[in-house]
């Protein structure tokens, strides 16, 4: 079973519809789920989120199974089965 974070960066609690109280967005990062308290979210907020340095990067799994670099100005939306992973470091060796 996945850990799961909330974390609330902002207070919506005042808003209606579907992104005001009450609603949780979910994504997962290197297989730790995260709730967010709105529908998009940058590549900065998911690293800050999940402890990952800029200079590390990260990648977004598509539903196809391919891999997407995420930029940190990126926005993503967070739609059912997102996830995120570390971008892989290569060593020469």
């Amino acid at each position: 079973m996945a850990a799961v974070h909330t974390d609330n960066l902002t207070d919506d609690s005042n808003r209606s519809g579907p992104e005001g109280r009450g609603a949780t967005f979910v994504f997962d990062v290197d297989d730790i789920t995260y709730e967010y308290n709105r529908p998009t979210i940058t590549g900065a907020e998911v690293m800050t989120l999940a402890g990952i340095a800029p200079s590390e990067g990260l990648i977004q799994i598509l539903p196809d199974g391919t891999r997407k670099t995420v930029d940190p100005d990126d926005t993503i939306h967070l739609v059912p089965g997102v996830q995120f992973k570390r971008r892989p470091r290569f060593k020469r060796g």
